[in-house]
């Protein structure tokens, strides 16, 4: 997976998200790592093409994710910090609506993968906080998109959920799906991570390439 962005700038009201950034960066999994207000979430949403850039261009794999949005969406899939769920609905529920939605067939195997169990009756707001993740990630991964981008997915789990979920991701991975993922979490990075792109109040500090699990990262 390549990402390339061209002078790219964001801005909100007067603010600044994204401060002309240029990356050219190429991995199998790309860390986006920073403070709060450090434009992670902007980011994300520029290359899922939930935001366009006020200047610049951002290209994923060689596509511009603006003007051939619709090739983009074809092979991603957006995870964003407090997913959409339906609290009136089960699980399964929402699985299918999603499906539907998302014009994807319900793939049993791939959610059976994820050690996940759809079939319970409970209703969503019923659910702990790590199993709504888990079920926000099986409906990320309906129509088996080549790429998640994913923002702040452990986000308030505890220590055993945080470890299930990336689990799965690691496991994901090794089935080549390639991944963009907006942490704070230095553990996360060293786990997945090949590439680390490091944001500061909207503008770009370094990139950096994890040649090997020893490598160490400082946010």
């Amino acid at each position: 997976m390549r990402l390339i962005l061209e002078h790219v700038t964001k801005k909100f009201a007067e603010t600044k998200a994204i401060d002309d950034v240029t990356i050219d960066v190429e991995a199998s999994c790309i860390a986006v790592v920073g403070g709060n207000a450090a434009g992670k979430s902007t980011l994300l949403k520029l290359i899922a093409t939930v935001l366009k850039p006020d200047e610049g261009r951002v290209l994923l794999n060689g596509i511009d994710v603006v003007r051939q949005a619709h090739l983009i969406r074809k092979d991603l899939s957006y995870l964003p910090e407090e997913p959409a769920l339906l609290d009136t609905l089960t699980a399964r529920e929402n699985l299918l609506l999603f499906a539907k939605i998302k014009k994807a067939s319900y793939n049993e195997a791939l959610l059976s993968n994820l050690r996940f169990e759809p079939n319970g009756k409970k209703l969503v707001r019923n659910l702990s906080k790590g199993t709504r993740r888990k079920l926000s990630l099986s409906i990320a991964l309906l129509g088996e998109p080549k790429i998640l981008v994913l923002d702040e997915p452990t986000n308030g789990l505890d220590e055993d959920a945080k470890q299930a979920f990336w689990t799965q991701l690691s496991t994901l991975k090794e089935k080549n799906v390639a991944m963009i993922i907006a942490t704070h979490d230095t553990e996360e990075i060293q786990r997945l991570a090949d590439t680390v792109i490091i944001l500061e109040k909207g503008r770009l500090v370094k990139t950096e390439r994890l040649r090997s699990t020893t490598s160490h990262v400082q946010l």
